[in-house]
């Protein structure tokens, strides 16, 4: 190993031992050092420079310099990509980190792009969790919902429901939460015929459970009741918030937002139905609930 090398090696053992204590200062002074060391012993395209790169962008993220670890990180990134031939887990990892932070800072079609990135390089990759490719397509579809690119979003949860589907099959648990949030765009979009069927699957998957997931039941219960009460098809609403709340009663931890949510939505229900008490004294027992 040559000079600049092992003194990089060393460095670098010595920044991760920094960064295992939390000690962030002198971390990323050793990190900025590294980084110098690297740039004189490694090519452009070596691993070994991005990962420098790489270190010093996560240290300055966790220091809360978004614009400076931002830098780094696309650095970082670039030279992943000029790699012969490419590390598709490198950059899978790298784009990945980027998507998460341009997310944060409300960078959308910056976070589209490396969601992308990280979708295509991790759907070639081994052993990389099919729930972080659905996560991420999850989020895709929220920024594009939110930009007013409904079409666009829908491809995304049908293939992570694909995903899935495909990994776990059908009626699996964590199939559920994935047929909720396809349900919940095609209620937005007012698909109801659409959303029904994907409520009434993620249902059935949850009620089949053991023991079942309460919280999640009533949840499903709630979501397919928002269905029915946006067709007008209130007896049947009626019914599910009803049941919906009698599950939430069964939880014993304190009523969570979507307990609150049900509450609502029956209750403006009822008022629509000219039942105006009912409604009153549902919302008082409700925050009983959540007071106590």
């Amino acid at each position: 190993m040559k000079g600049e090398e092992k003194l990089w090696a060393i460095l670098n053992e010595k920044l991760d031992n920094l960064r295992a204590t939390n000690r962030l200062p002198q971390a990323i002074r050793v990190a900025e050092t590294a980084l110098e060391v690297a740039r004189r012993a490694f090519k452009e395209n070596q691993t070994a420079l991005a990962t420098s790169f790489e270190k010093l962008g996560q240290l300055l993220e966790q220091k809360g310099d978004h614009a400076g670890a931002e830098a780094y990180l696309l650095k970082a990134h670039a030279i992943l990509e000029k790699g012969s031939p490419p590390d598709q887990r490198a950059i899978y990892r790298s784009a990945r980190r980027l998507a998460l932070l341009f997310d944060s800072l409300g960078q959308s079609e910056e976070a589209i792009d490396f969601y992308q990135k990280a979708i295509a390089a991790g759907t070639g990759v081994e052993n990389v969790p099919y729930s972080d490719i659905g996560t991420m397509l999850n989020n895709v579809a929220l920024i594009l919902r939110k930009s007013g690119r409904q079409k666009a979003a829908e491809p995304c949860y049908l293939r992570a429901l694909e995903i899935y589907e495909k990994q776990l099959g059908p009626d699996h648990a964590d199939v559920a939460p994935v047929l909720n949030n396809l349900a919940a765009f095609y209620t937005n979009e007012r698909r109801y015929t659409e959303a029904e069927k994907l409520h009434l699957r993620a249902l059935a998957i949850r009620e089949n459970l053991q023991p079942p997931p309460i919280a999640d039941i009533a949840q499903s219960k709630c979501n397919l009741a928002v269905v029915y009460h946006s067709r007008g098809h209130y007896a049947n609403a009626a019914e599910l918030y009803q049941s919906s709340l009698k599950s939430w009663e069964q939880v014993e931890d304190k009523p969570s937002k979507d307990y609150e949510i049900v509450v609502s939505n029956y209750a403006d229900l009822l008022r629509s139905l000219g039942q105006v008490r009912k409604a009153h004294q549902l919302e008082v027992r409700a925050r009983k609930k959540l007071a106590g």
